[in-house]
């Protein structure tokens, strides 16, 4: 489990693998990970803002490059990490409005958090997808893929399945071959459905926000209008003169 945690200038205590532990009052923000099997608990002030993340077990594990050899992350508590910090925010801030391509965004972001947990090089996690290639008929299984589930959840898992690459290289490998990333594609790809499906007129907003890929009329709205700069309503009436 990983928790980032925004401090509210009072102190923090609990227990962690059977040891007691206190942490010095801070409103800094410090994240903690938990490792699988770890007997832990932390008492936090009522004032302080955490946001946690409880990976499957045998995520990170699978997401290693050497899936054999793998050991656990080592703990972590309340150190001070601004790249786990900065994209446990961003996960939060998609889970609290969600786009055109979240699942996809989110997979993509865990992934990146077990990245950095595992502490790979980025350089030889670079060196070694550079030598995978995805050749442009496994491209366009993807993309058909992609095309014939837009109104689906579609993560990066998924997508690597149908290249038949490991999820461990597949985003890098596909940007090189696609020019964007997984996420970029699949959000313009259901960005472009809604327009025509507004433009068609033929479908009401809430059938509408089904087909690309949303819960809720809600959620496609405010997404819709976060990428367009207009509602859909405003949008379906406007294309109509």
């Amino acid at each position: 489990m990983l928790m980032i945690t925004r401090g509210s200038g009072k102190r923090a205590e609990g227990r962690f693998a059977g040891t007691p532990f206190s942490v010095a009052p801070s409103r800094a923000i410090r994240v903690t990970f938990t490792p699988y099997g770890a007997d832990s608990y932390t008492i936090y002030h009522p004032s302080s803002h955490s946001f946690g993340l409880t990976f499957p077990r045998g995520f990170l594990q699978n997401l290693s490059p050497d899936p054999v050899g793998y050991s656990s992350p080592a703990p972590l508590i309340f150190g001070s990490d601004d790249q786990l910090a900065r994209l446990a925010d961003s996960m939060r801030a998609e889970i609290a409005v969600p786009g055109f391509a979240s699942s996809v965004l989110i997979d993509g972001i865990s992934r990146a958090i077990g990245v950095a947990l595992l502490r790979i090089d980025p350089v030889v996690f670079a060196r070694e997808a550079d030598r995978i290639q995805l050749p442009a008929w496994k491209l366009r299984r993807v993309i058909d893929y992609i095309d014939a589930n837009l109104e689906s959840d579609i993560t990066v898992g998924d997508l690597a399945m149908v290249a038949d690459l490991s999820t461990f290289h597949f985003a890098r490998v596909f940007k090189r071959a696609a020019g964007v990333s997984p996420y970029q594609f699949v959000r313009d790809r259901r960005i472009e459905r809604s327009r025509a499906l507004l433009i068609e007129n033929k479908l009401a907003i809430s059938q509408l926000a089904l087909a690309c890929g949303f819960a809720s009329q809600s959620h496609f709205t405010a997404a819709f209008t976060r990428a367009i700069g207009k509602s859909p309503g405003r949008f379906r009436r406007e294309s109509r003169v």
